[in-house]
């Protein structure tokens, strides 16, 4: 550098030489070390309790609270109550129909008429008449029952008679009057015989005493 004119000479620096520059820089491989397991982020898990919340909920529903949620259902609906009024009424209407059926049946239907028995129940005497009662048994059905009266050794040819029983009756009484003549006592023989509709017979001694 030469000298200023006007004053004294500028000091000389000594610049270190420039340090050479190859030509391709050294590169340095780079490794990439995954993180471990334990610190890779998982999704946060979602415990509910109760009915809990819809996930998406309807436009129309989407004011729903924590009190509206957990509110009590009705048991039963109107549509439900309605359906059991009606099967209750159904059901009762069958019995009420069952139990007109059972009464029709047994005001009207009865089993066929039969005789269940006979007996002689009463004979006075009064002079030379004896009156002798009968009673014949029966189911209670509605009916006619035949029978006869029956005198000693039976040399009388007997009468055939017969008697109506209305239903509920279960018994027909029957009587006959026995007239003797002339003076003095006699036995006698009377036998009630049931014909139909079965057969049945029973017998009692009594006396005439004509004086």
């Amino acid at each position: 550098m030469a000298p200023s004119p006007d004053g004294p000479p500028d000091p000389q620096l000594d610049l270190p030489e420039p340090l050479p520059v190859p030509a391709d820089p050294p590169s340095y491989p780079v490794t990439q070390t995954a993180a471990p397991a334990k610190w890779q982020e998982k999704p946060p898990e979602i415990v509910r309790y109760g009915p809990g919340l819809p996930d998406t909920p309807a436009g129309g529903q989407a004011e729903l609270t924590a009190e509206r949620v957990w509110r009590p259902r009705s048991p039963v609906g109107p549509r439900r109550l309605g359906r059991v009024r009606r099967l209750a009424g159904s059901a009762l209407t069958l019995i009420l129909l069952a139990a007109s059926c059972v009464v029709l049946y047994l005001r009207f239907h009865h089993a066929p008429f039969q005789v269940t028995g006979a007996a002689i129940t009463q004979h006075a005497a009064a002079g030379c008449t004896v009156e002798v009662t009968g009673r014949i048994a029966t189911n209670g059905s509605a009916g006619t029952v035949s029978y006869q009266w029956i005198f000693g050794t039976g040399q009388q040819t007997p009468q055939p008679l017969t008697q109506s029983a209305t239903a509920g009756q279960h018994a027909v009484y029957v009587t006959v009057a026995m007239q003797g003549s002339g003076h003095g006592r006699a036995s006698q023989l009377v036998t009630l015989q049931v014909l139909s509709p079965a057969f049945r017979a029973v017998s009692v001694a009594t006396v005439v005493d004509c004086p």
